[in-house]
């Protein structure tokens, strides 16, 4: 008994920091979303500290209405979807190829990914590759330069070895080829790791602003993080109408288009949390 209340003891600092943790996180979530709900003339005073003040849902009907915010807002669902999907089934068949011990290249091919993580050319050769690739200001641009990250295929990788290599086995007796084991076989098994992938590759394309800014000039190919910079580095919205009501609609829809920008990825982790903490550990024990 007193050892259990010596235990309890001496977590009481632990759950101190970790509440003090989570508020300070959770903070300034709050307060930007509190920001885009509340009346304009709140948001204007900036007498805001954490609960809305009044409600008003002016800025996302503005949102809907902005054809700029919906344009940037679908391109970050294009890259985000077709870079994901693409990036998650290359990084996958990448990992299968290298995780079988019988393919001649494994090694070389392996110590090449890994160099990749320690060297890297810069970005003045990146961007010439991508000139004389044809890609810059398109789609892909954003897409192809990234597709596979190292650090995930290794995970991938290890993930693949640690499966028991008789399952394979007896699918080869039965007739099967490598590419039945890899289909019918691995990938069932894979729901953990293949959702870490998809968060890491969701997320990564999702707050993508770096690569958009140097190879997308043209505003229409542009997605939602590089309008959410442009606003919060000009500190002006394109607000149809002029006046006070402008004003307001000005400021708080700063924090709608972040509230916007942000959110939807923020959905995607609880669905597959389950499978987060199982992949990553799986994948990092070889």
């Amino acid at each position: 008994m007193n050892r259990k209340k010596r235990l309890i003891s001496s977590d009481i600092p632990i759950y101190i920091v970790t509440i003090l943790i989570i508020i300070i996180t959770l903070y300034p979530v709050i307060y930007v979303v509190s920001m885009s709900f509340s009346d304009p003339i709140h948001v204007l005073a900036r007498d805001i500290y954490l609960l809305p003040k009044g409600f008003s849902l002016k800025a996302y009907q503005m949102i809907l209405k902005n054809d700029t915010v919906l344009r940037s807002f679908g391109n970050t669902i294009w890259y985000t979807v077709v870079g994901a999907t693409v990036s998650v089934l290359l990084t996958a068949t990448t990992a299968f190829a290298l995780s079988r011990k019988k393919f001649f290249l494994r090694r070389q091919l392996s110590f090449l990914m890994t160099l990749t993580m320690f060297v890297s050319g810069g970005l003045i050769p990146l961007y010439i590759l991508v000139q004389k690739m044809h890609l810059y200001n398109t789609r892909w641009s954003i897409i192809l330069p990234y597709i596979i990250s190292a650090y995930n295929l290794i995970i991938t990788r290890s993930f693949f070895e640690s499966l028991p290599e008789a399952m394979a086995e007896a699918v080869k007796i039965d007739g099967g080829s490598e590419w039945t084991v890899m289909v019918k076989i691995f990938f069932p098994l894979s729901k953990p790791i293949i959702s870490v992938l998809i968060l890491f590759y969701g997320v990564g394309y999702w707050n993508s602003y770096f690569a958009p800014l140097i190879f997308l000039s043209n505003e229409k190919l542009q997605p939602i993080q590089l309008y959410l910079r442009s606003i919060l580095i000009t500190s002006e919205v394109r607000v149809a109408g002029m006046g006070m009501d402008a004003i307001l609609m000005n400021e708080q829809m700063k924090y709608a288009v972040i509230v916007v920008a942000c959110f939807p990825i923020m959905i995607l982790y609880p669905f597959i949390q389950k499978y987060f903490e199982k992949g990553v550990l799986i994948g990092a024990v070889k």
